[in-house]
């Protein structure tokens, strides 16, 4: 039998991005656990090559096609799942509904972590549509917040079964109680900063004044509002460069859009979108990494930029303004100028790049060190079995 089956959805082995990123590490930092996956998809949906390849631990993975027309996945109940001694939702929604229907079945415990709140997203009118894990066409306003209205439901049966409800942050901890969870069953455990970058940094590479957003080429992350405030700074710094560092097409649609953004404000020449790949490389080019989303949790993006001794812009959102803290600048979502007059300072600024580059370095290594992390997850997993 399995020790721990992670339900998911859309992500993982398939799709990159920070859920992805984030169960590749936990399973293969615990490495003495075995671990299941169950991968949720909406039935029909195109076959994908895996983004990852599963680790030794990884003992199996289970692919469970989903009617895209119901919103709850109780009608197939938990015994599609592969057994276990505990279920680990990785949102609320289909995944955490079946594994809350397994653990039932099966008498084990059922534990949910959230990254981002799919309820609180979809209340900004960011809620995914997906074929194959990519965003289709969105649904009218009505749709939306009939939609919004269904998601929060779920959200509230998830909270009012799971046995432990864990977040990434504070931030969203606390809404997690405001929505329903009960205190005595809430959890924060951070993000691991990457091991890699937490053990070696290296020296900035000489050149021009260099900005990066490293993220999902989406919605929610808000690329228009980075791309306009890079045109701003251009407008002091024309010698500036800019990238836009992570796949393009989950949101194709969107993700076209801003390449034709780029060129609309004359800067299409000092924007690199490099699509698909892996974004360590570039920490040592950037001089600043930023972030415009609109909602997050505690991104992996500003987590593994830290790690690297590389300074912070990002929007006072979610778990933000407690991961960025010293290491960065803050600014309102939306709002290019703000955005574009915190580049502009530190681009002037190496003195303070240096400083906030050293002091989420620090944090890094200390609050979000791996190891930290992956023992607070395999005592987790070991009290709920023992409970």
């Amino acid at each position: 039998m399995n020790d721990v089956c992670l339900v998911l959805e859309g992500t993982y082995p398939d799709l990159t991005g920070g859920v992805s990123v984030w169960v590749d590490r936990l399973v293969r930092g615990l490495g003495d656990v075995s671990f299941a996956v169950a991968h949720l998809s909406e039935d029909g949906a195109p076959a994908v090559a895996r983004a990852y390849a599963p680790p030794a631990n990884l003992a199996g993975l289970a692919r469970i096609a989903l009617d895209p027309e119901r919103a709850a996945a109780a009608p197939i109940a938990g015994s599609v799942l592969p057994e276990a001694r505990v279920y680990h939702a990785l949102s609320t929604g289909p995944a955490a509904t079946l594994a809350g229907a397994a653990a039932r079945e099966r008498g084990v415990p059922f534990l949910l972590t959230e990254h981002g709140l799919a309820w609180h997203e979809a209340a900004l009118g960011t809620v995914a549509y997906r074929k194959g894990g990519r965003t289709t066409d969105r649904p009218d306003p009505v749709e939306l917040r009939r939609t919004a209205g269904a998601v929060a439901a779920l959200a509230r049966e998830a909270y009012a079964t799971a046995d432990v409800v864990t977040s990434v942050c504070g931030a969203n901890a606390r809404a997690q109680l405001a929505a329903g969870v009960p205190r005595e069953r809430s959890r924060v455990i951070p993000n691991p900063a990457p091991a890699a970058q937490v053990a070696a940094l290296t020296e900035r590479d000489a050149g021009p004044f260099r900005v990066g957003l490293v993220g999902r080429v989406v919605a929610i992350k808000d690329v228009a509002t980075f791309l306009r405030a890079a045109a701003i700074v251009a407008a002091e710094l024309p010698a500036c460069e800019f990238a836009v560092i992570g796949p393009l097409e989950h949101e194709p649609g969107y993700a076209d859009a801003c390449r034709r953004l780029a060129a609309e404000l004359e800067i299409g020449d000092q924007v690199t979108f490099t699509g698909e790949t892996d974004p360590a490389p570039w920490y040592r080019r950037l001089d600043v990494v930023a972030l415009t989303s609109i909602s997050e949790a505690q991104p992996l993006a500003l987590l593994e930029a830290m790690a690297a001794g590389v300074p912070l812009v990002a929007t006072a959102v979610g778990g933000c303004p407690e991961l960025v803290a010293d290491a960065g600048l803050l600014v309102a979502p939306r709002d290019p100028a703000a955005t574009a007059r915190a580049l502009l300072r530190l681009a002037i600024d190496a003195p303070l790049r240096a400083r906030l580059g050293a002091a989420g370095r620090a944090r890094a290594v200390t609050g979000h060190a791996p190891e930290r992390v992956n023992a607070a997850y395999r005592e987790l997993y070991a009290r709920a079995v023992r409970a």
